[in-house]
Order: C-alpha cells, then structure tokens, then sequence
C-alpha cells in the first residue's frame, strides 16, 4: 500500500514549530575586514566620529564669507585677496578675515572664518586676487561636520550580511577587524535509482541536480556545504548516509523520496534515528507539498522534493527563513510592485508559488506568469522571481497589483 502524507501543515505553522526543535551552533570569530565579505556580523558596529569630520567644499572654488559676496555679479565682481590653496589632507590654520579667500579643491577642509564656497566658474584671478562673480549664501557647497552620519550611529548591524559598500563605510571609520558568526555546515545528498552524476543517460535516467542547486543556494548564504552525492533507493543506504550527514553537520538536506511511493524511504530513514524523527510531512504548499522536516539529536534533517523547482522554492522561501531566523541573521527580499499580464487561477486551501518575468512596459512593471509543472526547469533558467498567492486565495486577476519577489 502506498504510504501517506501525516498531517499536511500550513506553511507559515512550519517555520516557528521547526525552530522550537532545533538548535544550531552560534559561534564567533574576529577576522580582517579585508576576508569578510559575505560573512554575517557577530555585532552592531558603530561610526566613531561624525562623518565628514571636519567642513568640507562640494566644488572646485574659493572659500569666503558670505557677507562679502553681497552683490557681486559679472557687472559688479568684487576683489578679495587670494592667501594661497588648501590642498586635499591638510588643514589651513591662519582664520579667513574679510575680504580674503583661499582656493580649496572639492572635498578639501574649509578654513575658519569661511561659510561658503563659490564655484571656480564663477571667478577671475588677477595676480593675488580672486574677483567674485556671483553672491553666495550660508553654507553654499559647504558641507557640514556630521552632515552624513553621526557618532555613535549604527553603520552594520548584528546579523547583517557584510557586502562591498558595508566594507567601504567601514573603513571610513578606520575598522579594520570585525566579529562574525561563523557559518554552520550543511550536508546535502539526493536519492533515486534514476539519478546520474555523469555519462550518457539511459532510457529513464535523468542527471542529478537538485543537489548542486541546493549546494549552490547554500554556499551563496554564506554556509559550509559538503555534497555527498547520490544515494540509491535503498533504506540501509540512505540511513548510513543520513548518520554521516548528521555527524558532521549542522544541518541535513536530501533531496527525493519524500511523497508516497512503495520506494520513498525518506520519512522511515528519518524516524529510524530516534525521536521526535520526522515532524511535518507535507505542507499546504505548491509547488512543495510532499516536503518532510525531521529532527534528529535536535539537528534539522530537510527531505526536499525531488523536482528542481519544488526543492528551490522551498529552500529560499521556508527553509532558509528557519535557519536565519535561529541563527539571528537578517534575511533581505527585494520586491516589487507590479501588475499581472494575465489571471492566475488557484485553488482555496493551498499557498502557491507562480514565477513570473519582469517587463517594463510604458514606464509600469508587468510580470507575466511562467506556469509551469514543479518538474520543469525552464522557470529556474527564465524566471525573475516569484508571486505568492495565499492560502484561502482563488486566484489573481489580470491587472491586479502584486508584490514581486525578484530573485
């Protein structure tokens, strides 16, 4: 008889139920700014002084005092004495008096005595002096002590993904070193007598996938993965392998053998290994329903469906949102509003996930759905992200306005 589903949970009752069972290690490590890109920050880093420093010129030009531009024009320029330049990581000490000015290049430090910058274009220089063209105000191409960021204020937070322009504002502030979690291991193998890693492929046979896009999407989190493989449809098998997984990793994904198959070893190989075993087989969820949860030694065992699409989705939209959640990461979406190119049908009692293609027609987003079966590989290549259609839903309309989760 084949076996069935337990009872089928609704996704968004799986993410908190699997964090309440399992642990993952959180542990710290100080490296060099320089070999921390795409790592997690073990804590919040703050700006050290104000940002700028110190008052600096927007433009190429002449600092002076406001006061003394009153009036001046191309009829009426107005001489003032030129001291000399400031030049880029130097400060001048002598103060501005009236009528004086020092040349200052953009980005240079303002002299005391001066609350404005006029633009190179708008002067004459005649020996030692600069004749002013045009009135400036206040703080014209000034810009002010603080004006960026302020001391003390949060550059990177605690569980923020270090990027290229984190690094930069980092640096800014002269950090050099810095705290990260360290990334915990996953091991990932996938199951089928129909799977081949390489070679010609017989009448039946297809090349295994899910494990490198699940190893991809892994790594690209910023985690350790070790890929085992495949493993035949066998139970002693895939017991063993699940048993080396779980003793050298934090977390276990296997991909296939998870619906209701007289071969689908997968909730019988996870439940063989102690309690609690397996604790949600099959979600509210398309494409992904028959996707299992186990625990073992409270260590998260993932059975992913054996379709590319199912396996992807699920791991970027549930699995992936569990393991940053428990290791306190901040997980970023980027999404769109957009209107849909045509209706969505679907059935109440059920999440589903559409792909969709971004177009930008006459300055407006449009997505148009890519339907598909969770077995097809065209959305995973053609594909701009994803609408999720809720629950209780029965369908999108043409023309409605839906969030759009770019990929």
């Amino acid at each position: 008889m084949p076996k069935k589903f337990l009872t089928v949970s609704k996704s968004k009752d799986v993410i908190p139920k699997i964090l309440s069972l399992i642990d993952l290690p959180i542990e710290e490590e100080e490296i060099d700014i320089e070999n921390a890109l795409n790592r997690y920050s073990a804590e919040d880093v703050v700006a050290t002084f104000d940002s700028p420093p110190f008052r600096k010129s927007l433009v190429d030009g002449f600092a002076v005092r406001s006061v003394d531009t009153k009036g001046a024009s191309p009829g009426n320029p107005i001489p003032f004495k030129l001291l000399g330049e400031v030049h880029i990581g130097t400060f001048e000490h002598r103060r501005l008096n009236p009528s004086e000015t020092f040349f200052i290049p953009t980005g240079g430090a303002i002299v005391d005595g001066a609350d404005a910058v006029v633009m190179r274009e708008y002067t004459e220089i005649h020996n030692d002096e600069v004749f002013i063209m045009k009135e400036v105000s206040n703080e014209e191409n000034v810009l002010p002590i603080g004006e960026d960021i302020k001391k003390n204020d949060v550059i990177l937070e605690r569980g923020e993904r270090i990027t290229p322009r984190k690094i930069a504002g980092m640096r800014n502030f002269g950090v050099k070193s810095i705290r990260v979690i360290k990334p915990i291991r996953i091991g990932i193998f996938s199951t089928g007598d129909e799977l081949r890693d390489e070679g010609p492929l017989k009448q039946g046979e297809i090349y295994d996938s899910n494990s490198y896009t699940l190893a991809a999407e892994a790594k690209q989190d910023g985690f350790i993965v070790s890929r085992y493989g495949i493993v035949k449809d066998n139970f002693e098998s895939i017991v063993s392998m699940l048993k080396k997984s779980i003793s050298q990793n934090d977390v276990t994904f296997m991909s296939g053998g998870t619906s209701k198959g007289n071969f689908d070893f997968t909730v019988d190989a996870i439940n063989s290994l102690g309690k609690p075993g397996v604790v949600i087989h099959g979600m509210h969820l398309s494409p992904g329903k028959p996707t299992v949860f186990g625990i073992a030694s409270r260590k998260l065992i993932v059975g992913f469906s054996g379709n590319p699409l199912a396996s992807f989705l699920v791991y970027r939209n549930i699995v992936r949102t569990i393991i940053f959640k428990k290791l306190g990461l901040k997980l970023k979406k980027k999404v769109i509003f957009a209107e849909l190119s045509e209706n969505i049908p679907s059935r109440k009692g059920r999440e589903e996930y559409i792909i969709g293609n971004l177009i930008n027609k006459d300055g407006k987003n449009i997505v148009r759905p890519m339907f598909s079966e969770s077995a097809f590989i065209s959305p995973l290549l053609y594909g701009d992200g994803i609408i999720t259609i809720p629950l209780m839903s029965e369908g999108l309309k043409k023309g409605e306005r839906v969030v759009f989760e770019l990929w």
